[in-house]
Formats: structure tokens, sequence, C-alpha cells
């Protein structure tokens, strides 16, 4: 019996499956390393970054929350709300159940290896939930990050406009700039002054008269202690000069905040 042409098959075909055993073993190694490669490629995009604030100041407690969703370039957009739902203690303002939504950009004016200054700026619209009335006020605003080294520079302008909503209501101007320097890793201090005026028409008092603009100026100090990994304690304590009579002026503000 002749067996030549039957090793010869057997040897062809073995041949045929080793090849095609190593041509799929290769794809597969070829598409899991261009899936690993992909993954890391994934992993190098640059993160979205949030944040959570809760605050107490003459305000009442209220809370915040952001996230900031990288563009490219150092630019990201960068969005918010803001709820509160307290009047402002001793006036005789009714009581607002307050959401805040804004959304604005953020763009580096400078940047180096020492420092950078980050602007961002943002308009929001608000609402008071207590009565279904539609927006309450617009925000127009503007954020300031100045990041150099152990020194960090914070300021915020926002502009509460309700005129365009209620006849009746006057709009009001706030800011806020504090400059801290980092001790160590734990604490940092600085400065900070804040402000809150009338920027155009104000209300009358009881003669009749136009009251002061300047509704608030305070000015103080500020501490930011780390509570671990992206959580911030601060404490700002001040005097506010437009003061009545039988207060002592004595004012501040704490909040925690949480960056993830």
């Amino acid at each position: 019996m002749n067996t030549y042409p039957f090793f010869t098959f057997f040897k062809r075909t073995t041949v045929v499956f080793l090849v095609c055993v190593m041509s799929i073993g290769s794809f597969s190694i070829a598409f899991a390393d261009s899936h690993e490669a992909e993954g890391e490629m994934m992993e190098e995009k640059p993160k979205i970054t949030g944040w959570f604030q809760i605050d107490i100041d003459s305000l009442g407690p209220y809370f915040l929350i952001g996230a900031s969703h990288p563009l490219g370039g150092g630019i990201s957009f960068d969005s918010n709300i803001y709820v509160n739902g307290n009047p402002a203690p001793g006036t005789d303002e009714p009581h607002k159940y307050l959401g805040e939504f804004d959304m604005g950009i953020t763009f580096p004016a400078i940047a180096n290896d020492s420092m950078a200054l980050l602007l961002t700026p943002m308009l929001g619209v608000g609402f008071n939930y207590v009565s279904p009335d539609g927006p309450y006020a617009l925000y127009p605003q503007i954020f300031a990050i100045l990041p150099a080294g152990k020194i960090f520079g914070f300021h915020w302008t926002i502009s509460t406009i309700t005129s365009i909503f209620d006849d009746e209501s006057f709009n009001e101007l706030y800011n806020r700039t504090y400059i801290t320097y980092a001790i160590n890793d734990i604490i940092a201090i600085g400065p900070q002054f804040e402000s809150v005026l009338f920027p155009s028409d104000v209300p009358l008092n009881d003669d009749g008269e136009p009251i002061d603009r300047l509704i608030a100026l305070n000015f103080g100090g500020r501490l930011n202690i780390n509570y671990g990994e992206g959580n911030t304690l601060g404490l700002y304590v001040g005097y506010e000069t437009k003061k009545g009579e039988d207060e002592t002026g004595l004012t501040g503000r704490m909040n925690f905040t949480r960056r993830w």
C-alpha cells in the first residue's frame, strides 16, 4: 500500500492548520494590543472634574455643586448650580427658595511654569420656587483664579439682575477677593475683602431719599485648612463697616469644599 500521498496530505494539512492557528493568535494579540493602546489613550484624555461646597454666612446655609469639562488647549466648559432656601436674617424680605444654574468658559489668560491666571466668565439664571412666576434673576459673573506656587488668589464678581423680571426690584453687585499663602501642606492664610452695592438705581428710605448705594463692605482674614486630598475647610472672619449702631460688626463665613 502506497502511504506517501496520505503522509503528504497529512503534512500539508498540518502546516495549513498551524498557519491558521498562528494567524488567529497573531490577530488576537494585535487586537488585544490595539485595544490596550486605545485604553491607554483614553486614560490620557483630560478627565471631567467636579466640586461640591456648603456655605454658611449672612444668607444662611446654601449649597453649590459644579463641574469642568475640558475642551482642549487649557479651555474648559464649566457649569454649576446654587441652592438657597432662606431669606436674609433680620430683613423683611419674603421667604425664597432660590435655585440658580450657571454656565461659562474657563481659559488661561496667563500660563507658565511658575503661575497661571484662569478666567471664567459665566451667565446664570435663577428661579424662586416659592411661586410659579418664571425666572427670578439673571447672574452675569466672572471668576479669576491665580495659582502661583504657595500663593493662591481668588476673585469673584457677580451681578444679580432682577429688574428685567420685576420693575419694582433693585439689582445688586457683589465682589469677593482673597489671597492666601500656604504655610505648609495643611494651612493657608491671607486677607479677604467683600462688598455689595447697588450698581444703578437704589431704594428710597422712609423720607423718600435714596439710601446708601454701598450695602456691605467688610474685610478680614481667611484660613484654609487641608482636610485630606480634595477637601478644604475655609474660615473667614471679618469686620463689617456698614454695621448697625447696636452691632459689633463681627461677621464671616464658613465653608467646606470637596473636589474630585
